[in-house]
């Protein structure tokens, strides 16, 4: 088992969503592709909450794999995605160099197809000293045994496995301050939240300082 050296912060980390692109949504079904969307969107509202640098990457956007989720280009307008020839994210110059330059030692990424795309630039990026976390239900594959297989092997090799909203509670670490990125990530994207959510406002009377206070805006999980 790895432990982390510290925890995660917005000054520490930086985010590596690798190939979350159209066609390969449609058919790597080992999550359903509604939860899937949400919980990729959850992930990268994460890092823009809390002013976190994003990277992102594509591979063969000419061909089947198709281009990047248009609402993760809309939410990151200023972030360039980086094409690139090779299968491994930390083969590709570029792409490995945009790391370097973000100065920061604990990588937290996500990509489609776990197997590959997350998986393989995790592993190279542990044996350079990196610091690892990947954002497993940010990522999925053809079928649940190829995610079980690849888990298996990514903490073997060091890394942290983790899900997009243990990243985002452990970034927020102060509910007082950041209860509201909590309340509107969870609102928005995990419908069982949602719904609690709306349950609660229904008749707590101190619902509507609540409701200023996480920024809630009654927005249903994103069909």
């Amino acid at each position: 088992m790895t432990l982390p050296k510290s925890n995660l912060t917005s000054d520490n980390c930086v985010f590596l969503m690798i190939d979350h692109q159209v066609g390969l949504m449609q058919f790597l079904t080992s999550v359903d592709p509604l939860q899937l969307k949400n919980n990729i969107l959850g992930h990268a509202k994460t890092a823009q909450a809390f002013g976190i640098p994003v990277l992102m990457g594509t591979s063969w956007p000419q061909g089947p794999n198709g281009p990047t989720m248009p609402e993760l280009k809309a939410l990151f307008p200023e972030v360039e995605v980086i094409d690139r020839p090779v299968v491994n994210y930390w083969d590709d110059e570029t792409s490995k160099q945009a790391v370097v330059a973000s100065g920061r030692k604990k990588l937290v990424i996500s990509g489609l197809a776990t197997e590959v795309c997350a998986a393989f630039p995790a592993i190279s990026a542990l044996r350079e000293g990196f610091e690892v976390y990947v954002v497993i239900d940010a990522c999925a594959d053809f079928n649940k045994l190829i995610t079980e297989v690849t888990v298996q092997r990514l903490a073997a090799a060091g890394a942290i496995v983790t899900t997009w909203v243990a990243v985002l509670a452990e970034l927020a670490a102060n509910t007082q301050i950041n209860g509201k990125y909590i309340g509107q990530l969870l609102s928005e994207h995990m419908g069982q939240y949602y719904a609690a959510m709306n349950n609660f406002l229904g008749f707590a009377a101190n619902a509507e300082e609540v409701k200023a206070g996480i920024g809630f805006t009654g927005s249903p999980p994103i069909p």
